[in-house]
């Protein structure tokens, strides 16, 4: 008996989460994030009229991507969002969450992410949604958590949450992207204490400690 048209059949998603892994890892391969329609269908092993069954065509199967990273940064997205210890403290564990899923995963992603979405109507916003808004806002709850125990200015969390994230995105993407790593190598700690440091002072109450932020960084 045929199956009914919109059915998809058994196993769809999972023989879909098994193509997607293998387009990933080739999209995240050094000068591949421009890889063709053709290209990702070698890379998944399938040929095109299968890729079409999957994904339908190439920007969908980039939105594929760009969703899976969401799930798969949920556990990391959660525990940012969450405040501990004092006001340094917190912020040095929230560098290193940031900074531990770009070294992990999420930089690849990203990378992925803005070289086929900007400029792009349908995949710049997925990226945003996908890619950098969970973090954003987990920074957000994170930050107006701080705000209501008086360890930090009442500003807006989501400006603050920016202010944070952009530098530590835009070192790893100095380094592990564009080549500063051999070029003009950093030391993350020292980039992320200087950081720290500077937060504090600009967001901090008055009287916020800023000399255990150096001491905090662990990556």
């Amino acid at each position: 008996m045929p199956r009914p048209k919109g059915l998809r059949a058994p196993g769809f998603e999972e023989k879909r989460r098994e193509l997607l892994a293998r387009i990933r890892t080739r999209l995240g391969e050094q000068g591949a994030t421009h890889a063709s329609w053709r290209e990702l269908a070698a890379a998944a092993g399938v040929g095109l009229s299968t890729m079409t069954h999957y994904f339908g065509k190439r920007d969908e199967v980039i939105h594929a991507v760009l969703e899976q990273e969401r799930a798969d940064s949920a556990e990391g997205v959660a525990r940012l969002a969450e405040p501990g210890g004092d006001f340094a403290t917190s912020l040095a564990d929230a560098a290193d969450e940031i900074v531990m899923h770009l070294h992990e995963r999420g930089g690849t992603s990203l990378t992925i992410g803005l070289i086929n979405g900007l400029g792009h109507p349908e995949l710049g916003p997925a990226v945003l949604e996908n890619v950098l808004q969970p973090w954003l806002a987990a920074l957000e709850r994170r930050f107006a958590a701080h705000a209501e125990r008086g360890e930090m200015a009442n500003v807006q969390p989501r400006h603050a949450a920016l202010a944070f994230a952009a530098p530590l995105i835009l070192a790893h993407l100095h380094q592990e992207q564009l080549g500063g790593k051999v070029r003009r190598p950093l030391d993350p700690n020292a980039v992320a204490a200087t950081h720290i440091g500077a937060f504090i002072r600009a967001y901090g109450k008055r009287g916020e400690p800023t000399t255990s932020a150096a001491n905090c960084v662990k990556f």
